[in-house]
């Protein structure tokens, strides 16, 4: 891997110096995967695919604003090998990981900088130009166009009723959450082995499905929600590609259908899918997780479950919405 990554500093993107790629990204992913990769291959494979939002993507990572000038290649899969065996595989947009991982690197150059780019350098990169993000305007005037016509009559969807009260207790669940947590999951251990252990997910693709259960308004906090899972339901007629795992429209009619002939008042509470490498302590939902859950399931007490499969062993976790940083861990219990 003989890439090099050049850093621009500043709203004018001065240009600051080149470090290697490699000792960035091992360092980093040392510190994901919780150990040494010392004689690990790292593998890249940047795609013509652009980032989502802006032609110039910005990721804030650690307070700082990292854009990336080079946005034709906009995602990457990265895959990390030591002696032969598969440690890490996922695809990630481009600004994302590099704001991650160049963290460290920014903060020991400029302390107090706050707006930095970055432009690749390698193979299919030095044939392309840089591209430095249009300045943002500190006063500007916005002006409408043309006649405006008042609405006859507006639309608006009606809020659906509060769902009832219930207590963990009540749910089996011997626990109080912790405060400050929206959300609390029970599910029976039937369905905790089959998620850990016995459903036959894939060891090559990820995979994904719906959740379904029942929602509660907690007794003993009405802000948090209870979430009491009854099913995991493979997804059928799924989009996928390397970079990303979708629900089409045809699945959730599909999993609507299922609920109505199940009868058992069940809604849908969220989704599932795997990912192919060890659960690290900075490895949870990817950005492009957040974004399909924070766009698709937009419920407040939807949940995303993540299990991730590595060497034989499954690690279930859950996570729920926060406003503040898009995604947060969801405390979860499992009773008889």
């Amino acid at each position: 891997m003989s890439y090099e990554v050049e850093l621009f500093r500043g709203g004018d993107q001065t240009p600051v110096r080149r470090v290697p790629l490699e000792p960035v990204l091992r360092r980093f992913f040392e510190s994901q995967l919780d150990q040494a990769l010392s004689g690990a291959v790292i593998q890249l494979l940047f795609l013509p695919e652009p980032e989502p939002g802006p032609a110039v993507s910005l990721e804030n990572t650690g307070g700082f604003s990292v854009a990336n000038l080079r946005p034709r290649y906009g995602h990457v899969q990265v895959r990390v090998l030591l002696n032969d065996e598969l440690l890490y595989q996922h695809p990630h947009p481009v600004s994302e990981l590099l704001g991650r991982a160049l963290r460290d690197t920014l903060r020991e150059l400029a302390p107090d900088e706050r707006h930095w780019g970055f432009g690749l350098h390698g193979p299919n990169f030095d044939h392309g130009p840089l591209v430095r993000p249009v300045p943002e305007m500190e006063h500007g005037v916005h002006i409408e166009v043309g006649a405006h016509r008042g609405r006859i009559f507006d639309l608006e969807e009606l809020p659906p009723p509060d769902p009832p009260l219930s207590t963990l207790a009540a749910l089996g669940a011997d626990a109080t959450p912790s405060p400050g947590k929206p959300i609390a999951v029970v599910l029976g251990k039937s369905m905790y082995a089959s998620f850990t252990e016995t459903h036959p997910f894939s060891t090559e693709v990820e995979e994904g499905g719906f959740l379904a259960g029942r929602v509660y308004r907690d007794a003993a906090a009405p802000d948090r929600h209870l979430i009491e899972l009854t099913a995991m339901i493979p997804a059928q007629r799924t989009g996928a590609s390397m970079l990303s795992f979708t629900f089409t429209g045809e699945s959730f009619l599909s999993v609507g259908e299922l609920l109505a002939v199940r009868r058992q008042g069940e809604e849908l509470v969220g989704w599932y899918h795997t990912h192919l490498f060890a659960a690290g302590r900075g490895l949870g939902l990817s950005s492009v997780d957040v974004r399909l859950h924070r766009s698709t399931f937009q419920r407040p007490w939807q949940v995303a479950a993540l299990v991730n499969i590595s060497r034989g062993a499954r690690v279930l976790r859950f996570y729920c919405r926060d406003d503040a940083r898009g995604m947060m861990l969801a405390p979860y219990w499992t009773v008889p």
